[in-house]
C-alpha cells in the first residue's frame, strides 16, 4: 500500500489514515457488546420458546380421523342379511355431491382385499360398496353361510382413501340356515 503525502497550505504535511483503522476499532467494540449481551439474548430466546409452547398448548390438536364398524360386532354370528353401521371421528361424512373439501364418505370392502390406498377406489367391483350418499349404514343382503370380512375405508369426494388411511376391519360369520 502506498502512502501519498498531502501538503496543505502553510507547509503542513499529512499522511492519509489507513482505511482499516476504523474497522479495527469497531470490530472489538461490537464483539464486546455482542458477548456482553449474551444473557439478554439468551433470556429473550427462552421467553420466545416459552411463548411458543404456551401457544401450542392453547391450540387444540387436530383430532385424529378414525372409523369404526360398530355393527355387527367383531366375531358375531348373524343371518344372511346384515346391517353394517360405521362411526367416524375427526371428519364429517357427507354426500359426494357436491364435493366438499375436508369431508369424506364410506366404502365397504366385502370379502375382498384392499386396493392400493394411494389410488382411486375401483367403482366396478361388486364387492366394494360406495356409500357416496353420505350414509353411515348399509344393509348387506343374502350373504352366503360362513366366515366373512368387512373393511371400512373413508375416502375423499374423489374416491381416494384419506392419507393417512382411515380403515377398520371386522370379521363375522353367517350361520347356516336350517
Amino acid at each position: 500500500m502506498s502512502h501519498r503525502r498531502i501538503v496543505r497550505p502553510g507547509g503542513f504535511m499529512r499522511f492519509p489514515r489507513p482505511r482499516w483503522i476504523p474497522v479495527a476499532l469497531i470490530a472489538p467494540l461490537s464483539l464486546a457488546i455482542a458477548c456482553g449481551g449474551g444473557e439478554q439474548a439468551e433470556d429473550a430466546a427462552m421467553a420466545e420458546d416459552a411463548m411458543a409452547e404456551e401457544a401450542a398448548e392453547e391450540m387444540p390438536a387436530e383430532p385424529a380421523v378414525t372409523v369404526r364398524i360398530t355393527q355387527p360386532e367383531e366375531g358375531a354370528t348373524v343371518g344372511p342379511d346384515v346391517m353394517v353401521v360405521m362411526e367416524t371421528e375427526g371428519i364429517e361424512i357427507v354426500s359426494i355431491t357436491p364435493p366438499v373439501v375436508g369431508t369424506g364418505h364410506h366404502h365397504l370392502y366385502v370379502d375382498v382385499d384392499l386396493t392400493p390406498l394411494s389410488e382411486l377406489i375401483p367403482q366396478n367391483d361388486p364387492q366394494i360398496i360406495h356409500m357416496g350418499d353420505g350414509s353411515t349404514e348399509y344393509m348387506l343382503e343374502g350373504l352366503a353361510p360362513g366366515a366373512h370380512r368387512l373393511i371400512a375405508v373413508v375416502a375423499n369426494p374423489a374416491h381416494i382413501p384419506l392419507d393417512p388411511p382411515v380403515v377398520d376391519t371386522l370379521h363375522f360369520t353367517v350361520a347356516n340356515e336350517e
